[in-house]
């Protein structure tokens, strides 16, 4: 890449000399920081050869990111430099090198530090700990590490703690585990954690350390028990895994939650132990609510969209709870149903739809349906939508994609004998992005 250069070209009378000028090069230094953060880190170091104005620019890059492309060429690169016996070792020796010294070579602020670490034996731990101590002398503000597959576990050290401008945290397959000196993120409003391993009892403390975040993601997280969220500011959660309780009573603008639970603990009686009533109550403001078919109970005046993911139609407690659901959220607009259903004993749970009452739902326009299978129970809670809905718009049903073409077609046909509201428009359709 070089410097674009622009001729003015002027008039044959004219007396003023042609103009050679280099825009890039004459661009504030901090919007050519700008550009240069937002290209692949081998194509920003590339441009010191266009001049020896530019010889030094990709060394004050405020944005260092090593992802997953970087990582691929350079595997590459080092494949086709040394012999196969000796590439992975040139590999890990590159990658541990570029890193470290785009790091100790950057003189400025480094606003952003991005990188995915691939595996590593025992023998050759990149200098992980080294890079973070030098970015909390940097004013740190945004910071990811990501270990995709993990042979040895990496621990932050205490000094990832006081990179204190810090105000977004995304972690992957790392061991966490607050100092006694922790004084908090004053500045953090979004925090990732992937497969993070957490000391028993530090995440409520440290989460109540962050006065300011908005945004929390925990995925498969160890070590948290008891998920208790307090915070006014947080605005958005999304959970998965197995936790024994759940409260946000204290999480007073908390507008959207996704919570998915991959098992539920079961008590000495056979019972969970999961606390659904004490999780629900804690739900006062939530204008968004997703959940899977193990998570499943009313909702807050509040709820205009509702999300729910692997319901089983057979099962005879989900679906009486859903129907609960429905009725307890006088405001819901929006409703979507990924169904997971077995054919068994149907005859229980077709017997109680039937049995409802068309108590309206009274604010109710969009319902999408996917993953219809055409049982009885199914076809049951459609027509208990249709007609239980005054204000239904649109209902899109999409079959499960591995019914034969005879299936559908009896779908098709028992739908059209709903006779549904001339007001509603019924899609059914094959394309689950409809």
């Amino acid at each position: 890449m070089s410097p674009k250069r622009i001729k003015r070209n002027q008039s044959a009378t004219s007396q003023e000399p042609i103009v050679d000028e280099d825009i890039i090069s004459n661009l504030p230094r901090n919007v050519i920081d700008y550009i240069l953060g937002k290209m692949p880190i081998r194509e920003a170091v590339r441009t010191s050869v266009l001049s020896k104005k530019w010889r030094f620019y990709y060394l004050t890059i405020p944005q260092l990111v090593f992802d997953y492309q970087f990582v691929k060429e350079l595997y590459y690169f080092a494949i086709k430099r040394c012999a196969p016996i000796f590439s992975l070792f040139e590999f890990k020796y590159q990658f541990n090198e570029i890193v470290t010294k785009s790091l100790m070579l950057n003189p400025d602020r480094i606003e952003k530090f991005r990188v995915l670490i691939p595996n590593f034996n025992r023998a050759r731990v990149p200098d992980v700990n080294k890079w973070i101590l030098y970015l909390s002398q940097k004013n740190i503000k945004k910071i990811t590490l990501e270990y995709p597959k993990v042979i040895v576990r990496h621990e932050l050290p205490p000094y990832f703690f006081s990179c204190l401008d810090l105000t977004y945290v995304k972690l992957n397959n790392v061991d966490f585990s607050l100092p006694p000196e922790f004084k908090g993120f004053r500045n953090l409003d979004r925090l990732s954690l992937s497969r993070v391993r957490l000391a028993n009892n530090c995440f409520e403390r440290f989460l109540s350390s962050c006065p300011v975040l908005k945004m929390l993601v925990l995925h498969k997280c160890s070590g948290i028990r008891h998920f208790i969220i307090s915070g006014s500011n947080l605005l958005r959660i999304k959970a998965a895994y197995m936790f024994q309780s759940i409260s946000l009573e204290n999480a007073s603008n908390l507008a959207e939650v996704y919570v998915t639970l991959e098992s539920l603990e079961i008590g000495l009686e056979g019972n969970p132990i999961f606390d659904l009533v004490k999780f629900v109550g804690s739900l006062r403001n939530v204008k968004r609510l997703v959940l899977d078919g193990k998570f499943l109970q009313t909702s807050p005046n509040s709820l205009k969209i509702l999300e729910l993911f692997g319901v089983n139609f057979i099962d005879f407690d989900q679906i009486s709870v859903v129907v609960c659901l429905l009725r307890s959220a006088p405001n819901l607009q929006d409703l979507h149903i990924q169904a997971s259903t077995i054919k068994i004993n149907q005859e229980h749970v077709s017997s109680f739809l039937k049995l409802l009452d068309c108590r309206p739902l009274s604010k109710l326009q969009l319902v999408k349906l996917t993953n219809i299978s055409g049982c009885d129970p199914e076809f049951e809670f459609i027509r208990f939508l249709l007609f239980s809905s005054p204000s239904l718009v649109t209902m899109s049903i999409v079959e499960h994609p591995e019914l034969e073409a005879e299936e559908a077609q009896n779908i098709g046909r028992k739908l059209l004998e709903f006779k549904p509201p001339s007001a509603v428009s019924v899609d059914f359709s094959r394309d689950s992005e409809t």
